[in-house]
């Protein structure tokens, strides 16, 4: 018999936890699940096919939070208590709808088990209608849960908790869910259906970019924490003293382009227009990673886990990474790549030219790289265990 489950996705609707969440959809069975997935954006990246049997758009309009403008305006006067009084405003209005929507849904459709993706916050409704519906909820956390008392509370309305990695994973038990509704499932990538196709000098004639040229590599959103800053403060160390340049590759999350027009002033005033290159968004990642010789990952907060980092394996491409959260956990230092101090930029050039200067330990690395990628982080291995986790939270609700 197949498991119905409903997957509500209120992210950003950009980056590692969507690519992530489609990749794990696309891998189910589709003799054993059939997936409703319910986003809160129009969205091309998940696909009606395979276990996924249908698509939806239900709109989530948050009235607390700090994009709230509800929030900002009781502030003048509420004070610290603008935050509850607009969760409260929320759950008694949008909130409540969403919630009621979700319900809805799960009854209609006979849904086994609800997931949230990215966390309990901002699952906070789609928990409420879980249990306004009597289903179990299990929330795929993948960044950190932010200690509180409305986090304790929605974790105890939680079933359990997928975590992308230990450092996720701790933080879920901050905030009182107990050890057995937790399971610490690392993301998966499939290597060959991410290297097929790439095409390194594609990308570099797209861009106008030299043919021969080095490259270091940053390929991240830019977030203010993903450490864009402190890469271009390594370049400005590193270029002149070996023969490379560099690109950054992502865009603002927003699509306003003010941050990408805020860094390529930045790489002016250094004088480092020659030779770096802030590309903005870029579809093709496998492309623009096989054209680097080096690929950086510089996040100056812990990374939840860092998805970047299998992309480079796939490649058999030397890492240098900061050493905190995911990456701590994923990249062995020595063995399969470099960890660096977050915001250390003289350290990560130090990495750079060390990893520009040896070929056989670019090659050495890479190739541990995708060998851990293809043993410990296959998109099979992590489609089979996020799919015992479902299985054994619908097991626990039947008689």
């Amino acid at each position: 018999m197949k498991r119905r489950v409903l997957v509500v996705e209120n992210g950003a609707g950009f980056g590692g936890a969507l690519t992530s969440l489609a990749s794990l959809l696309a891998g189910l069975d589709p003799a054993g699940w059939e997936v409703h997935c319910l986003t809160s954006y129009p969205q091309q990246c998940i696909k009606a096919e395979g276990a996924v049997a249908r698509i939806g758009v239900l709109p989530r309009l948050r009235r607390y939070g700090p994009a709230s403008g509800l929030e900002r305006a009781l502030h003048r006067f509420a004070g610290r208590c603008a935050g509850p009084i607009a969760f409260a405003v929320d759950q008694a209005t949008t909130g409540r709808v969403f919630a009621a929507s979700v319900a809805a849904y799960a009854g209609r459709e006979a849904i086994d088990l609800i997931v949230g993706n990215n966390g309990l916050l901002i699952n906070d409704a789609v928990l409420l209608g879980a249990q306004k519906a009597g289903r179990p909820c299990l929330i795929h956390v993948r960044s950190p849960e932010y200690p509180g008392r409305l986090t304790a509370w929605l974790a105890r309305k939680a079933a359990g908790a997928v975590a992308v990695s230990d450092y996720v994973a701790g933080s879920v038990r901050a905030v009182g869910m107990p050890e057995d509704r937790i399971a610490v499932i690392p993301e998966g990538l499939d290597a060959w259906a991410f290297a097929a196709g790439a095409d390194p000098m594609a990308f570099r004639i797209r861009h106008g970019l030299p043919p021969d040229l080095p490259l270091v590599g940053l390929v991240a959103c830019l977030a203010g924490w993903k450490g864009h800053e402190t890469f271009i403060k390594a370049c400005s160390r590193f270029i002149g003293r070996v023969e490379a340049g560099a690109v950054v590759v992502g865009g603002d999350p927003d699509g306003s382009g003010i941050r990408l027009a805020a860094l390529r002033e930045r790489v002016r005033a250094l004088g480092l227009g020659q030779r770096v290159w802030c590309l903005g968004h870029e579809p093709d990642v496998a492309s623009a990673m096989a054209a680097c010789t080096v690929v950086v990952h510089a996040s100056t907060s812990p990374e939840p886990f860092g998805r970047v980092l299998l992309e480079a394996m796939a490649l058999e491409k030397p890492l240098v990474a900061t050493d905190a959260g995911g990456p701590r956990e994923v990249v062995e230092p020595e063995v399969d790549g470099l960890l660096v101090p977050p915001g250390d930029a003289t350290a990560l050039a130090q990495a750079v030219v060390r990893l520009l200067g040896d070929a056989g330990l670019r090659e050495r690395l890479g190739r541990a790289g995708r060998a851990k990628l293809l043993g410990r982080y296959s998109l099979e291995g992590h489609v089979a265990a996020v799919a015992a986790a479902w299985e054994r939270r619908i097991s626990q609700r039947e008689p």
